[in-house]
């Protein structure tokens, strides 16, 4: 139970890795709060984890909103009390096209979810954690953010500000104890993907990792699902 009793906060957490992550912070005692835009797969996370008996609650949320998100916050704080993790998931992404061909609503809407959403998820939630002197923050990114692929310009452009958004946010925060990270979780069969790849199950063991104790003084790293445990040493 490497994570008895911790509370955290997944965005995206109705299906893919956000859903797998949940549950696996589940089995290891976290309390867990979860937000998705669809309230079906919502449900399907929380009976996943109730079926764990884990202490879990979901609520809709488009992260891409600053009032919706404080709203979320604000009753997650009131529910358990505390939130000791952030795992920033949630994620869009169009089909690859041109930049000349790409229209400027995809490229805002890409933006909006995946770099302002976010930076609107992790300021709500570091005023709680500031107070505590404590936290994890995880952001979820992607091999494109780390490498140039032609034709995902908006996916990638996200992904690249992600990365720079979370070596800032780890030398920020750092004097307040808390740790800031980024995964990379490879090719994972998700809606993102078309569900080609390996299993969302088989990537959180690095996200467990970075939850847990075990991580105290792991931050600023651009870790990779499959060869993080070499990056850590």
């Amino acid at each position: 139970m490497k994570l008895k009793d911790k509370v955290a906060v997944i965005t995206g957490g109705g299906r893919g890795i956000g859903k797998a992550v949940a549950i696996g912070y589940a089995r290891e005692g976290a309390k867990v709060a979860i937000c998705a835009r669809t309230s079906a797969e919502i449900e399907q996370t929380l009976g996943a984890m109730r079926a764990l008996k884990a202490d879990c609650e979901g609520w809709v949320c488009d992260v891409s909103l600053e009032e919706p998100v404080q709203e979320l916050v604000a009753e997650v704080k009131n529910k358990f009390g505390r939130i000791d993790i952030l795992v920033n998931n949630a994620g869009v992404m169009t089909r690859p096209v041109p930049i000349t061909e790409l229209e400027v609503i995809k490229w805002d809407y890409t933006i909006a979810v995946n770099l302002r959403g976010p930076f609107l998820v992790t300021q709500a939630v570091l005023a709680i954690m500031m107070k505590q002197k404590s936290g994890s923050i995880i952001n979820v990114s992607s091999a494109i953010g780390r490498s140039a692929y032609a034709n995902f310009i908006a996916y990638a452009t996200s992904k690249w500000g992600l990365e720079g958004f979370t070596q800032t946010l780890a030398a920020e925060t750092r004097s307040h104890g808390i740790r800031v990270n980024s995964v990379d979780p490879g090719y994972v069969a998700t809606k993102l993907t078309g569900y080609g790849g390996s299993k969302p199950e088989s990537v959180t063991e690095v996200f467990v990792y970075l939850a847990s104790d075990e991580a105290e003084g792991v931050t600023g790293k651009m870790l990779s699902s499959s060869g993080w445990k070499s990056q850590v040493r």
